[in-house]
């Protein structure tokens, strides 16, 4: 397999997976809306992680293929641990809920997924320059809905406690 064929595979994939993880975050998101089943939105979650670690797995692979490339640096998002981003460092001025959490992050991995989608139509042209750039940008997004995938379930066990079947009476 050609590096452009393996980058499009690689990014293909991460399109399927951030579109998975939007949405299952948008149900979780809508399960807390409406105050009900927190079991099903706690799952629903964890599916959304599942489906973002796998679209960052690929966004990194995508992204490490472009090294080979002149011009075309490989991003410092390998060395960083998933979770520990730039995002860590600002604090929010609102305090969000377990709901909104979701929403943002659904919104990021649909943002991930245009931008992995931009990518492979470079790669496919040889553009590896913009490729890397817009893999870049997919990788951004994705640490982002990371975060705030991590910030709804930091607020769901602060709220409904550590058992995931906890339903408000």
């Amino acid at each position: 397999m050609t590096d452009s064929r393996e980058q499009s595979a690689h990014h293909a994939a991460a399109v399927e997976h951030h579109q998975q993880a939007a949405h299952f975050h948008r149900e979780a998101s809508r399960h807390y809306q409406i105050g009900k089943d927190y079991a099903h939105a706690a799952h629903q979650a964890l599916t959304a992680r599942g489906h973002a670690l796998r679209a960052l797995e690929h966004g990194q692979a995508a992204s490490a293929l472009y090294a080979a490339h002149e011009g075309s640096p490989l991003p410092n998002y390998l060395s960083r641990p998933v979770g520990e981003s730039e995002s860590t460092a600002v604090a929010s001025p609102k305090v969000l809920t377990v709901a909104e959490h979701h929403t943002i992050a659904a919104d990021h991995h649909e943002a991930a997924a245009q931008h992995h989608e931009k990518a492979r139509e470079h790669s496919d042209a040889e553009h590896y320059v913009r490729a890397n750039h817009a893999t870049k940008e997919a990788l951004k997004h994705t640490e982002h809905a990371l975060f705030h995938a991590d910030q709804a379930a930091m607020h769901h066990m602060e709220h409904y406690g550590s058992h995931p079947s906890a339903e408000l009476a």
